[in-house]
């Protein structure tokens, strides 16, 4: 009975992605660097502390992506790299982990004579305490976020951004076909730094602001099918609802990949489409659809 209430809430919260996602056609939020993963230190299946024991500096792990919107995209949007790494601080047994993180997601469009011109960066560092309950992951940290604009002198415009959150968030491990195949998460992060400036001055006026934040929801879902002790087909993607002042808005974006797992890390490819109303990067925010394919690499169990 146990397992049969596990995959109801699950089917559900698929319907609930879905709904959000399909949202996305109309309205917007914005762009966070972790939005494309789980992070949980203590699902890495290298270390292993007895309970009752505790650790310093227990693990480094990380991931990087970097792809293409080949079949989709704007004029901001040619090439993608992502780049993340957490360091945990404590653990104590398999229950308890403090760690800090930082990312970055950098663009570049096609306009120069090598189709790579650098376009903005995303930066994000934050810290991260999880615990191990019966049956779920609890999580808590800080994430503080900004983005800049990339030799962007040539056209007179600037938009930067710094946003910062408290966040919370339960990660849900579900057995669909096999153990611990499915993973759900649901995430709060409240708002306590919001500024952005734009140049020129009067572009200020489009919406959305990111000094109009307040709060987001997202989930996060990764559906892994077996194909051999090694290699696996991941089903993923996010939805999030961000409020600005009295206006929900929202993004989402599904993914296909299939991967290895080598032990110590993932190695995935495969197909993306997203919808961000306003990606974040120029004056006057706007929408973008982006579609594309990508390599990535991950540690293995704690990032999915």
């Amino acid at each position: 009975m146990k397992t049969t209430h596990i995959n109801q809430n699950f089917c559900f919260f698929l319907l609930l992605t879905a709904f959000c996602v399909a949202l996305t056609s109309t309205t917007d939020a914005q762009r966070l660097i972790e939005r494309n993963q789980i992070l949980n230190p203590l699902e890495n299946p290298s270390l292993n502390v007895e309970e009752g024991k505790t650790m310093w500096f227990s693990q480094v792990g990380g991931w990087g992506a970097f792809g293409n919107y080949a079949f989709s995209r704007d004029e901001n949007h040619f090439w993608y790299q992502e780049l993340g790494a957490y360091f945990e601080l404590y653990r104590s047994g398999n229950s308890t982990s403090v760690a800090i993180t930082t990312q970055i997601e950098f663009i570049a469009d096609d306009d120069n004579d090598i189709n790579f011109s650098p376009r903005a960066i995303f930066w994000e560092e934050g810290i991260l305490f999880t615990s191990r309950r019966d049956g779920f992951f609890l999580q808590a940290g800080y994430y503080h976020r900004c983005k800049h604009d990339i030799d962007n002198l040539n056209l007179g415009e600037e938009r930067a951004t710094v946003f910062g959150s408290a966040m919370g968030r339960v990660i849900i491990p579900v057995s669909l076909s096999r153990p611990g195949d499915a993973l759900f998460s649901l995430r709060l992060d409240y708002y306590t730094i919001t500024w952005e400036r734009r140049i020129p001055r009067e572009n200020f006026e489009f919406e959305p602001n990111i000094e109009d934040l307040s709060a987001s929801l997202m989930t996060n879902i990764d559906w892994r099918i077996r194909l051999s002790d090694q290699n696996f087909i991941s089903f993923g993607g996010y939805a999030m609802t961000s409020l600005y002042d009295a206006d929900l808005r929202s993004s989402g974006k599904i993914s296909v990949n299939i991967g290895t797992d080598r032990g110590i890390g993932d190695v995935q490819f495969g197909f993306h489409l997203e919808h961000l109303a306003d990606s974040g990067i120029p004056v006057r925010p706007k929408a973008a659809t982006l579609a594309g394919f990508g390599i990535r690499i991950n540690t293995s169990g704690s990032i999915r």
